[in-house]
């Protein structure tokens, strides 16, 4: 048999009222123990409300509803004997005007809110004339809070509202001083950095410290979040930037990488260079160091890098440049135990011939941008009958160019094979200078840790659909690409003339999809 459930025992009920006499739907009710509220409710379409489970004691009941107004019982005695209350809402609305105290213009924009009552009110924001209204502010309300950007923020107190009519307030802001602070590293020496404040707002700041540490923010950035980086360490912590209060932003550790880099029978490589492909940073800075560093035994370690996600390459003679799994660097802490395994890579062949079909000897061949960090050192000529077998092919998506005098480069995209493999490849040079290509016809740039498009060739695939200098990509075929290196974004894009692209970008805050069918770039 189910086991019955002990009735609910009301302790507390009652209706909200207007002033004629009506129910109030959906009044805000409030239980109040000593200055807070110990619980809350919504009053249905008859106005009614009821409270249970309230620990006995001496409490007051709190409604407001926008824009009726407000209500405040006398205190009650909780016990188990049902309490009925009748509430009638009265006028408590506030209104007012933000203004400038040197030259008493509106401010627009000004964020107010409400202190000193036992519950949350929704804070107001000024508008372009510099006016507010509070529909419904509870009579335990001591102040009203005004703040504006570069604005010293102003606190006006509320006087008893219960008998009188609703309070128009006239608020006036001074402006600020700049805001000043220091920059130290882990160790508390002070050092140069990069300050953000107010990131991702429309008001975001970057500005740098000088060599002592010091630095100057503008009244603007008041009750934003500020925060340092440098890009040979962790960023600082989050520090709010209050009026009145200087600074303190101190750098974290680097971390570090260290590792092995073998070749595909896991044998140490003994002499090889590691550097950083890739980097997605915790905010906004570039990796440190970039560039290739020279190692040997088959161990590396890279120092001196900022919290983020790697992917690193590695090279050595004879052998295409290999990546790594992406590695998480945490501040002061080594990640350690990287293995990086460089395969011999593919093999691509194939004829070189002109546009009659005729063989063409001693074209040189090499795979074109591969890493951003390092190049192929593999090279091949074609023999007297065309025929070239080009050795090292790295992983993922290539393009191999053919270089001839009297010829244009040709560079062929979109080519793929897997290590130990062969793959066949001819390819027909045109008489003249220049070169050949498949893709979008748009040059990338790396710009921070963002690939933007730096260069349109006019009449070609991204031109005619619209895309333009200085859109950022974001997206290719739906993929995300933060992390992608250039070089490997440059791979993605080039292909077959005929088959499309997709690409989402950002330009000006708005996000573009396109797709773009990859022609022949000829120039």
């Amino acid at each position: 048999m189910p086991v019955p459930t002990a009735p609910r025992v009301v302790q507390l009920e009652g209706r909200i009222l207007t002033s004629s006499g009506d129910a109030v739907n959906g009044a805000h009710v409030h239980v109040i123990s000593g200055s807070r509220a110990v619980a809350e409710t919504a009053t249905d379409s008859a106005g009614h409300f009821a409270f249970d489970h309230l620990a006995n004691g001496r409490v007051r009941v709190e409604a407001e509803h926008d824009p009726e107004g407000a209500v405040r019982s006398a205190e009650v005695s909780v016990s188990n004997v049902a309490i009925d209350l009748t509430l009638v809402l009265a006028p408590a609305g506030i209104s007012g005007q933000v203004l400038d105290g040197d030259d008493g213009h509106a401010i627009a924009g000004a964020s107010l809110s409400i202190e000193g009552a036992p519950f949350e009110v929704a804070g107001v924001t000024a508008d372009s004339a510099g006016t507010f209204r509070f529909g419904a502010v509870p009579f335990d309300a001591t102040a009203v809070v005004a703040v504006a950007s570069g604005y010293r923020a102003s606190h006006v107190v509320l006087e008893p509202r219960e008998e009188g009519p609703e309070p128009s307030l006239h608020i006036v802001l001074h402006a600020a001083p700049p805001i000043e602070g220091d920059v130290v590293d882990a160790d508390g020496d002070k050092i140069h950095a990069q300050i953000v404040a107010c990131e991702g707002t429309s008001l975001e700041t970057r500005v740098e410290s000088g060599d002592d540490g010091g630095f100057r923010l503008p009244p603007s950035t008041l009750g934003c979040d500020a925060f340092a980086t440098h890009d040979a360490m962790a960023p600082s912590e989050t520090v709010s930037i209050l009026e009145g209060r200087r600074l303190s932003l101190r750098l974290g550790a680097p971390g570090a990488i260290a590792g092995f880099v073998v070749d595909d029978r896991g044998a140490a490589v003994d002499a090889f260079s590691v550097g950083v492909e890739s980097f997605v940073p915790l905010h906004g800075q570039n990796a440190a160091p970039r560039s290739a560093q020279e190692f040997g035994r088959g161990a590396f370690r890279l120092e001196h890098l900022v919290p983020g996600t790697y992917v690193l390459t590695a090279t050595t003679a004879d052998r295409p440049p290999a990546r790594s799994s992406p590695i998480v660097v945490r501040s002061g802490a080594t990640t350690d135990g990287v293995t990086i395994a460089i395969p011999p890579g593919g093999v691509v062949e194939g004829r070189v011939v002109d546009a009659d079909n005729q063989p063409l000897a001693d074209v040189e061949l090499r795979f074109d941008f591969v890493s951003d960090v390092a190049e192929s050192d593999a090279f091949a000529k074609t023999d007297s009958s065309g025929h070239y077998r080009l050795e090292g092919a790295p992983a993922g998506l290539f393009t191999v160019s053919a270089h001839e005098d009297g010829y244009k480069t040709k560079l062929v995209p979109g080519l793929r094979v897997a290590s130990g493999a062969t793959m066949t490849k001819d390819i027909m040079l045109t008489k003249g200078g220049g070169f050949e290509l498949s893709g979008i016809g748009a040059n990338l740039r790396s710009v921070g840790n963002a690939i933007t498009i730096g260069g349109i060739l006019p009449g070609n695939p991204a031109d005619l659909i619209g895309l333009k200098a200085g859109d950022r990509i974001v997206r290719i075929d739906g993929e995300e690409i933060e992390g992608l290196s250039l070089a490997d974004a440059i791979q993605e894009l080039r292909g077959d003339p005929g088959t499309v692209v997709g690409i989402t970008v950002l330009r000006g805050g708005e996000t573009i999809d396109v797709a773009i069918t990859r022609g022949a770039i000829v120039q």
